[in-house]
Parts: C-alpha cells; structure tokens; sequence
C-alpha cells in the first residue's frame, strides 16, 4: 500500500452543523442558503488546498529534471570526448601483434 504523501483538504464539502452542542440552531432563518455558502466557502479552500499541492509537485519535478539535466549534460560531454578519439583512431597505424604467428607456427610444427 502506497504512503500518502499529500492530501487535499477539506474532504468532506457539504458536512456542516446547523446546531451547536447544545442544540440550538446557529443559522435560524434560510437554512438552504448557509448550507450553500458553506460548501462553496469549503470548496474554495479544497482548490487552494489543491493549488498549494500542485505548486509542490511542481517544483519537486523541476528539481528532479534539473538534477536530469546535469547528469545528460555530462553525459553528452563524456560522448563528445569518445566521438573524438573515436574520430582520431586510424586502424592501419596499430602494430599486428606477432603472437598470432607464433601461435600458427607451433600449431602446424605440433
């Protein structure tokens, strides 16, 4: 089971309490209209929730594509170094070892 790393908040838009402890109403006239602003007032604060959670995941991606961009920018220099002694070898300048012709020799004297 994955960790939670982030959770967006409020969960639960719509739960609210017209009554207090005791019993008593707190909103005593229009009902429907303080359960609606209280949900839209929650809502509001999810999409912040929400908006400070993506700001985060944000900048944690461009670190890690940062940390990205340096490793393929050594990398790249790295293959440039090879593509140049690659570009610099000349095969007919390389001695042939003479242990090859020993090793015929005394496979056709055995």
């Amino acid at each position: 089971m994955p960790f939670v790393e982030r959770v967006v908040e409020p969960k639960f838009l719509s739960r609210t309490s017209l009554h207090d402890q005791a019993g008593t109403q707190k909103v005593t006239d229009e009902e429907l209209q303080a359960v609606t602003n209280c949900t839209l007032s929650n809502a509001l604060r999810q999409l912040a929730s929400l908006v400070l959670l993506a700001e985060d995941i944000f900048s944690e991606l461009t670190s890690q594509l940062e940390g990205v961009t340096e490793r393929s920018k050594a990398a790249q220099t790295k293959l440039g170094k090879i593509n140049e002694l690659v570009e610099k070898y000349d095969p007919k300048n390389v001695p042939v070892r003479k242990y090859l012709q020993l090793t015929t020799l005394a496979i056709r004297d055995g």
